[in-house]
């Protein structure tokens, strides 16, 4: 037997649910997983290309949230699809709905990468307070999110702490 969309969306959506709440909140969460799957990615480019003193440190922190970023990612899509949705993370549609402007490749010097990552998460921060306040009615789908901040707020604390005597903006 072949499931069709209607099957599939009254086994999956929360009884509590009311169906265009649920379209509402896979929506969000599919921006969100665009965005947050950008910046895995990127924190994986100035992984691979670093250069600068700090090199070995800034190339295992990098990794590190490429795989902390990488797991909330699976967060997201999860729970778009356990309310009845679909999880769109192809890199189609990461890269038309993603909230964060494109990110220069050809970038390698450690406090420019440090700048730029900074900024990305502030981005990231803001697309998920955003998030936060528009689900609250839905206290799992708030929670997958505030977790999620959580966990950015702290990898924007270290990224900061590594341009401390630095200034933010390079025509600081």
């Amino acid at each position: 037997m072949t499931l069709q969309y209607t099957d599939v969306r009254t086994i999956t959506t929360p009884p509590y649910l009311d169906w265009d709440q649920g379209r509402e909140l896979v929506f969000g969460l599919n921006k969100a997983l665009a965005t947050l799957t950008d910046l895995a990615v990127t924190y994986k480019q100035a992984h691979w290309n670093v250069l600068g003193p700090g090199f070995a440190q800034l190339h295992l922190l990098f990794d590190q949230f490429a795989d902390e970023t990488r797991t909330y990612v699976d967060t997201v899509a999860e729970r778009a699809v356990s309310l009845g949705g679909v999880a769109h993370g192809t890199l189609e549609n990461v890269a038309e709905h993603t909230a964060l402007a494109p990110f220069r490749a050809e970038e390698r010097d450690q406090v420019q990468l440090l700048r730029e990552l900074s900024r990305r998460v502030e981005r990231v921060l803001d697309e998920l307070r955003d998030a936060i306040e528009t689900s609250g009615e839905e206290p799992v789908t708030e929670d997958v999110y505030i977790e999620i901040a959580r966990g950015i707020e702290k990898q924007r604390w270290m990224l900061l702490a590594h341009l401390s005597g630095q200034p933010l903006n390079s025509g600081d």
